[in-house]
């Protein structure tokens, strides 16, 4: 074919086409009408023991579009619901066309004999709701609403379905009169409930995953803020279609609790779940004062929603993002990830935030994260003692391990808070704390008069080193996963010459007795 014969074929499918799309449906300014897709799904539910049903709308992405772009109200897509009884007629199954009245109107007439003026319970502006990523919301629905006393769901099935109508201005030339013209989407699904129903409620939810955060700040005053992103695992998009999924952001600040254990969570603005949340900081300085960039702050999150009983089910955490002062100045690559559980567990205590957690730890500071086992195991809160017994150390975590029984020191009233502890050590401290929480009486004076029940492990290579008062502890926490040898089936317990004590051989570096602090928790909870 010649480039003659191209053009010549060219300019004839345009002259075809043109009056195709000319015949394209526009509003009165000339503007092309919007697609509506049809909805995503509809749902509906008890609202908690009231008397009154929620309808869950989500949305295809196009129409949340719409909803945003629009710059007045008219310029978005309304919803259009409708309802039948059992196995009626549908009650506002309209037929669209031209009309000199608008949709609200409309609707207001229809609605005479039921309840009048509640047009708006119908027809419904979705650009005027809160929608996050997954672009869902509720609206309520009285009986009364529709002339009834109460929804009688033991022995009817009220069903419900919706589409989406764009009005727009039309000149009736036929009529020469002024009004409006509708497109419609294809109606969703239906929902229904009450007899022959059953309800979507999730039984469960996922946790947020991929939480990461940043601080940021302010465009205007350079103010810091927090930034996250998360990801909506897709059993967590489902559910959202059935019911209302919050967002919720624990916190806490240091080795403080968290939130969840005294304070209040941060709620996502609006009850949506957008995959992304900022916060402002946690005041902890004067007024306008910010201490951002002077505490350590760890957060996690979690989704909730509220059962028709009225009960609240809460999703299992994220994964803890720690921002701030660096906890963990210097840390061995493989004890990262465990350094960050063992914060978010509320394990570090703060003599060894921002410290270098490869080296050896001491008795005083093995002594403060003991009590942090002690009470993430027992939720319960140490006290000190009262009456100090030791001449060398009044650190209060100190006195507390003392109280509970976890240490009693070196002699009678020395602790030796800065020597280094060895392996054995720190195994049966932990032991103790294990004991003091799982053995109703134990005390550290009555400890011979209770056993320890597990399955006793392969002896270790130098089991002969293992100081006697120590080897059921180190068993025990081997046999559980919490203490692990050093190599060539070797436990390392203790130093035994004076060579090995001057090389501090067999002491704990504080990232290891983190690790076992750790796996207390996670093993023996």
């Amino acid at each position: 074919m010649t480039r003659k014969s191209v053009i010549l074929l060219v300019a004839v499918l345009m002259c075809l086409l043109l009056p195709l799309a000319s015949l394209a449906e526009v509003d009165m300014e000339g503007d092309p009408l919007p697609t509506l897709d049809k909805p995503v799904s509809i749902t509906v539910r008890l609202n908690e023991t009231d008397n009154d049903l929620l309808i869950r709308y989500t949305q295809p992405d196009s129409i949340a579009k719409l909803c945003n772009d629009g710059e007045d109200d008219w310029e978005a897509p309304l919803i259009e619901l409708d309802i039948k009884i059992n196995d009626g007629d549908w009650t506002f199954n309209r037929t669209p066309g031209f009309r000199t009245e608008t949709l609200e109107a409309v609707y207001e007439e229809l609605l005479t004999d039921l309840w009048p003026g509640l047009a708006s319970s119908f027809v419904l502006y979705p650009g005027h709701t809160h929608q996050g990523e997954l672009n869902a919301f509720d609206s309520w629905l009285f009986p009364e609403w529709l002339g009834l006393e109460s929804w009688d769901l033991k022995n009817n099935t009220y069903s419900f379905r919706f589409r989406y109508v764009y009005e727009y201005d039309f000149y009736n030339e036929t009529t020469e009169e002024y009004g409006w013209k509708e497109i419609v989407s294809p109606w969703s699904d239906i929902a229904s409930i009450g007899k022959n129903a059953s309800g979507k409620v999730p039984e469960k939810l996922s946790a947020p995953a991929n939480l990461a955060g940043k601080i940021l700040t302010t465009s205007d005053d350079k103010v810091p803020y927090f930034h996250f992103t998360y990801t909506i695992p897709e059993d967590v998009q489902e559910a959202n279609k059935h019911v209302e999924i919050v967002s919720y952001m624990d916190w806490k600040v240091g080795s403080g609790k968290w939130a969840t254990e005294g304070g209040e969570l941060i709620y996502q603005g609006g009850n949506v779940v957008s995959g992304v949340m900022d916060i402002d900081p946690i005041d902890k300085g004067g007024i306008g004062e910010i201490d951002i960039e002077k505490n350590t702050y760890a957060f996690r999150m979690c989704f909730e929603f509220k059962r028709p009983d009225g009960s609240n089910y809460r999703s299992p955490f994220s994964n803890v993002v720690i921002m701030g002062v660096d906890a963990f100045s210097k840390t061995s690559s493989w004890a990262e990830d465990i350094m960050k559980k063992a914060f978010g567990y509320g394990l570090i205590p703060d003599s060894l935030i921002g410290k270098d957690l490869t080296q050896g730890i001491t008795r005083a500071e093995f002594a403060a994260i003991s009590v942090k086992v002690y009470e993430a195991l027992s939720s319960k809160s140490a006290a000190p003692v009262a009456a100090n017994p030791f001449t060398d150390t009044s650190d209060p975590e100190v006195l507390k391990a003392y109280n509970v029984g976890i240490t009693a020191g070196v002699s009678k009233d020395k602790f030796a808070p800065n020597t280094l502890l060895n392996r054995e050590q720190a195994a049966t401290m932990l032991t103790r704390v294990y004991k003091k929480v799982s053995m109703e009486g134990w005390t550290l004076a009555t400890d011979n008069k209770y056993t320890l029940s597990y399955t006793k492990p392969a002896l270790f290579s130098d089991d002969s080193k293992i100081s006697t008062w120590a080897k059921d502890s180190v068993y025990f926490m081997a046999a559980n996963g919490i203490i692990t040898g050093t190599g060539n089936n070797m436990f390392t317990p203790r130093a035994t010459t004076p060579a090995e004590e001057a090389m501090n051989y067999a002491t704990a570096a504080r990232e290891q007795a983190l690790t076992m602090a750790v796996r207390m928790v996670e093993n023996l909870k």
